[in-house]
């Protein structure tokens, strides 16, 4: 019906990857890049529900901190693929289905409010390509670049303090 659903999941997690680095190393693979594992609701998490947890389909923290430990054992390094650009609507920050109460849509006067663009709230506002799912979110903002790069507790800190090597 021309909606672009994404719900076909095919399997694969984080502890698939460990079990499969000496492999990977004996082909001279020294970077394993990531797409987003971040929780969010379709295959392809780019549309990020929430950048501080592992999507559960793919594990755990724990899961994430031994895959990259093992790894570096290997001397194989692990960059996530950030998605920084925008969210995905059903997410803590944005909350179109009103699930979690306080997202920019959901909630007027919510803390994420100022990181999206609306045209005239709560409907319209700016997305990536247009795709209402992905809502876009104000890179420039303070309060954005704080939450996900300048502050000790950033989402880039708590990645990289769990073992990843950098972002895409």
């Amino acid at each position: 019906n021309g909606i672009v659903q994404n719900n076909d999941f095919f399997g694969g997690n984080l502890k698939g990857i460990t079990e499969k680095l000496d492999y990977l190393k004996s082909i001279n693979v020294g970077v394993l890049y990531l797409n987003p594992i971040f929780k969010a609701y379709s295959n392809h998490r780019y549309d990020t529900a929430d950048y501080l947890k592992i999507d559960e389909m793919l594990g755990t923290e724990e899961d994430f901190a031994e895959l990259c430990k093992k790894a570096h054992e290997k001397g194989i390094k692990i960059i996530l693929d950030g998605v920084f650009s925008h969210t995905g609507s059903n997410s803590i920050y944005f909350d179109s289905e009103g699930i979690f109460g306080n997202g920019a849509q959901s909630n007027e006067n919510s803390p994420y409010r100022q990181w999206f663009d609306f045209s005239c709230y709560p409907d319209v506002y700016t997305s990536w390509w247009g795709i209402k799912t992905l809502p876009c979110v104000d890179e420039n903002n303070n309060s954005y670049r704080d939450y996900i790069i300048r502050n000790d507790d950033s989402v880039i800190a708590h990645w990289l303090k769990l073992g990843a090597d950098g972002f895409r």
